[in-house]
């Protein structure tokens, strides 16, 4: 019965993009319908939300994807990848028995979607602590407490659609059909000047889903009384406090707002401790053994995620922000999370083509000794030195606390590359940990190779000694993939590890000055730039730079390519949806690779450390 609505929701959350060709944007009026943190309760598990649909589409037309279909060479390829699309929607929205344009008229403003605790009644094991205290906020926190203890879960929708959208109602009807099918009884209320349909159990005990039309919104609530409640709350009548009252929500996404002339489009918060206590509570001994344990490890600490995207203006594309809420002090499973601050710029051996580049600071003593301490307490005393020295001095010899963790400097650099020729697998990957002893590292990779003959082997290229693991044979792979090739070197005072002998290769030779390095490029030295503006003077742990277009290209390859063209003609004789995907690609050629290039610019991210948590933030820069 749920199906049909939810049906709904993911239809207009993942439609709206493929539909830039087909719905100008409309204008949107001002909204008395209260913004949703306002109609959801406090103790709200997951909550997103798009501020104004309309807004969104006009954004999205002017987007670089708005502008690549819009583009007179790519428009008749863009055109039928819409129809394509257009196609496998409507195959999910007959199911409603609506077409794919009625279902993205729908929303004009504000579109929410929240997961709330419903019912419960029985007291809660901190209440024996508290019942002393009748403070009006105690007596709050104990119901609230019973509550999510001992209830369900229930979802509410917010949909701004207009006076009249005769859509949404013919929808609505027909999952009222459906329930009816399944004995539901469907009943009318009045609440003050407000009508609300409830659809009620079969004993009429209580009700599944209810919803209700007033001042062009839409609310559907599934679950007892969910809708009613945020009724209540619209009209200033509801006892508890709302999300928007949240100290954990308002602590969360006060962090998560960006500018001050902005506003964020798109808003996302989760509350995972209490989602995860609700959803462990029922799963029997086993769930509730793994959640005391988890409990031990303090994942209470973790007070609210939240998260949001902003339309960047005259210079960003788009940017996004993203927080972690975290309680001081980090102790238990936060022990092993130290961030640190420190050089974020590419090494010398990082070339320019790369796909992407990550640089990490990071307490690798720190996390190493925080690991401990968690081992302690689930495996007893010295546990790191039983599951894991001892047995590396019996095989190898030696101090692995002195020949690995100390000989670690605290940065990490992550890169992606494009290798050809294009494949399913063509992106490789280097992770680089910077080396404060080169010598002491040295020496433990050669201990490595003696303790580990026919699983560690060497060959030298140039004055740079290569590593390479798994066994000297050659494995047959499916055509059309990759070949792995795990491997290692030391490269200046970096040990860097590989799937790529070729990525490996191409590191040596750019930290030689034979090949261009990220550095020295251009577009790197613009989003870098640009980071600073978004830090406000605060220093980051984390900084990542990424070429949108290379990523673009490895699925543009793959999908010109004939291998793929074969495969989805095979694979299409039995699935429709990739019969007609195949057929739009044997329809039209595929412009030349620049033609979708311009429209793909540079992105970067970053993250910092604070008392409160961590923060996030990604930004996309506007292409020429």
């Amino acid at each position: 019965m749920r199906t049909s609505l939810f049906t709904l929701a993911g239809l207009l959350l993942l439609s709206w993009p493929t539909a830039l060709l087909a719905q100008p944007p409309t204008s949107s009026q001002p909204s008395s319908v209260p913004g949703a943190p306002r109609l959801l309760p406090e103790q709200t598990l997951v909550y997103l939300r798009i501020e104004n649909v309309d807004e969104l589409r006009s954004d999205l037309k002017d987007s670089s994807i708005g502008q690549m279909v819009a583009d007179p060479k790519l428009r008749p390829f863009a055109g039928d990848l819409f129809t394509t699309a257009a196609d496998f929607f409507n195959e999910i929205s007959g199911e409603l028995g609506v077409s794919l344009d009625e279902l993205l008229d729908i929303p004009h403003g504000q579109f929410a979607v929240g997961l709330v605790p419903t019912g419960g009644a029985e007291a809660s094991s901190n209440d024996a602590e508290t019942a002393k205290d009748e403070s009006p906020e105690a007596i709050r926190r104990r119901l609230q407490e019973r509550r999510e203890q001992q209830g369900g879960l229930g979802w509410l929708f917010v949909i701004e659609t207009g006076e009249d959208n005769q859509t949404l109602v013919k929808v609505l009807e027909d999952i009222e059909k459906r329930f009816a099918r399944g004995g539901a009884v469907a009943r009318t209320e009045s609440v003050g000047d407000t009508k609300v349909r409830r659809l009620m159990r079969p004993d009429g005990s209580g009700s599944q889903m209810e919803y209700f039309h007033r001042a062009g919104a839409t609310l559907i609530g599934i679950g007892p009384s969910v809708a009613t409640e945020a009724l209540a709350r619209w009209n200033g009548k509801a006892g508890g406090k709302t999300l928007a009252e949240s100290t954990d929500f308002a602590a969360v996404m006060g962090r998560c707002i960006g500018a001050a002339d902005t506003r964020p489009q798109l808003t996302f918060f989760a509350d995972p401790y209490r989602l995860l206590k609700r959803a462990i509570a029922g799963g029997g001994v086993g769930a509730a053994l793994g959640w005391g344990v988890a409990e031990e490890l303090g994942i209470s600490k973790i007070r609210g995620i939240g998260a949001s995207t902003f339309h960047g203006g005259e210079l960003f594309s788009d940017i996004a922000h993203a927080h972690v809420l975290i309680d001081p002090p980090r102790d238990g499973i936060f022990s092993v999370l130290r961030p640190k601050d420190g050089d974020t710029n590419p090494p010398t051996w990082v070339p320019d083509d790369v796909a992407s580049y990550t640089s990490i600071g990071w307490r690798v003593d720190a996390t190493y000794d925080g690991l401990g301490r968690i081992l302690d307490r689930f495996q007893g005393e010295n546990a790191l030195q039983r599951l894991i020295e001892e047995p590396y001095k019996r095989r190898v010899g030696g101090d692995f606390r002195a020949a690995v963790i100390d000989a670690l400097d605290d940065r990490l650099v992550m890169l992606s590359w494009l290798q050809p020729p294009v494949q399913i697998n063509s992106s490789a990957s280097i992770y680089g940990l910077k080396l404060k002893d080169v010598a002491a590292t040295t020496a433990t990779l050669e201990q490595l190779q003696q303790a580990f003959p026919s699983a560690m082997r060497s060959e030298s290229l140039g004055t740079t000694k290569l590593y390479l693991f798994g066994r000297n044979r050659e494995r047959a792979m499916p055509e059309g993939l990759r070949r792995p090739e795990p491997c290692a070197a030391i490269v200046g005072d970096w040990l860097l590890a590989s799937d790529s002998r070729q990525f490996i290769e191409r590191t040596i030779r750019a930290h030689g000055g034979a090949l261009p390095r990220l550095v020295e490029l251009p577009d790197y030295d613009l989003v870098a730039s640009e980071l600073g503006g978004q830090l406000g003077g605060d220093k980051p742990f984390l900084l990542s730079f990424t070429r949108t277009a290379e990523i673009f290209r490895q699925f543009y390859e793959l999908a010109r390519s004939d291998q793929t063209k074969s495969f989805l003609q095979t694979q299409g004789e039995n699935n429709p949806r990739l019969r007609g995907f195949s057929d739009m690609l044997r329809r039209n050629e595929l412009p030349p690779f620049d033609e979708f290039k311009k429209y793909f610019a540079p992105s970067g991210g970053f993250a910092y450390d604070e008392p409160s948590g961590i923060h996030f933030g990604s930004y996309t820069l506007k292409p020429e």
